[in-house]
């Protein structure tokens, strides 16, 4: 599982090989982007990207500010795929946690050192509206660790707490469902009699509880557990079933019972002991 991003990446650091004279009127040099390559720029990389590119419509979505100190500040804005473990048990009621890894590929702590600014780390757009997820707050951590064998690396992680918003599913999924459930009962007030509409309405509501699972399913991630909304639909489809199980039962049951009541008139029929007596002028009646 994944989710996609699109950013401003902002680095400062100082190189002591860029000082320069202060010069009348100029606080810094902004750099173009052709000067850029013959600068060094730190090895940030990104563990869990799937997929990335920089920004180069006009001219490439660079920035760099040289001070006369050394100091660099540079900036690229880039967009992003990032892998995302989530849970989904309680889908579409969960809460996710999906972080951004960024590690030094190659200099070690002994030569390159990352650490958050100060004040502020991260910067988000105000107002920040997800179709599926409500924005709740970020962190931020250092998770410099080790590799066997090649030495201990710098690196920065960033943090965001998601919620998704359920709504959508309680509009498309949860309140048409309890509609064709209810829907599924009517075949309790109709006659017993009335066999091809009880049979229809019954296989009706099965068919579309069906699709709607299916449906509803469609656009998930296919994982080994039960979902929330796996077991809501499996409920709902077992109602609408045991419906049309209960029509079957008591459709059986009720021929069965005509079936006797009009032997038993029969038979009261065939052997009623008034009906074959001779009568007082010793003949039979009728």
């Amino acid at each position: 599982m994944d989710y996609a991003l699109s950013m401003y990446l902002r680095q400062k650091w100082v190189d002591p090989r860029t000082t320069y004279d202060p010069l009348p009127g100029v606080d810094l040099l902004e750099m173009d982007a052709r000067v850029m390559n013959q600068i060094w720029v730190p090895d940030m990389y990104f563990v869990n990207e799937k997929a990335a590119h920089f920004h180069e419509i006009t001219v490439p979505n660079k920035l760099m500010q040289v001070y006369p100190n050394g100091t660099i500040m540079y900036s690229a804005r880039l967009s992003m795929t990032l892998s995302c473990d989530m849970f989904l048990q309680k889908f579409p009621f969960d809460s996710q946690e999906c972080d951004i890894h960024m590690e030094s590929y190659s200099y070690s702590v002994k030569n390159v050192v990352f650490n958050w600014h100060e004040e502020p780390l991260i910067l988000t757009k105000k107002g920040l509206k997800l179709p599926q997820f409500k924005f709740i707050k970020m962190e931020h951590m250092n998770c410099t660790k080790a590799y066997e064998g090649t030495g201990t690396y710098t690196c920065l992680r960033a943090r965001f707490y998601l919620q998704r918003t359920s709504s959508y599913y309680v509009a498309q999924v949860f309140v048409p469902s309890v509609l064709i459930v209810v829907l599924s009962w009517v075949s309790f007030w109709l006659d017993i009699d009335a066999v091809p509409a009880r049979i229809s309405l019954g296989l009706l509501t099965v068919l579309t509880m069906t699709t709607m699972s299916a449906n509803a399913r469609a656009h998930l991630p296919r994982v080994s557990y039960i979902k929330a909304i796996d077991v809501w639909m499996a409920m709902c489809l077992f109602f609408v079933f045991t419906a049309l199980i209960e029509f079957a039962y008591v459709n059986v049951n009720a021929r069965v019972e005509k079936r006797r009541t009009t032997q038993a008139g029969g038979l009261q029929l065939s052997f009623n002991p008034d009906s074959s007596s001779p009568g007082e002028n010793g003949e039979v009646s009728a």
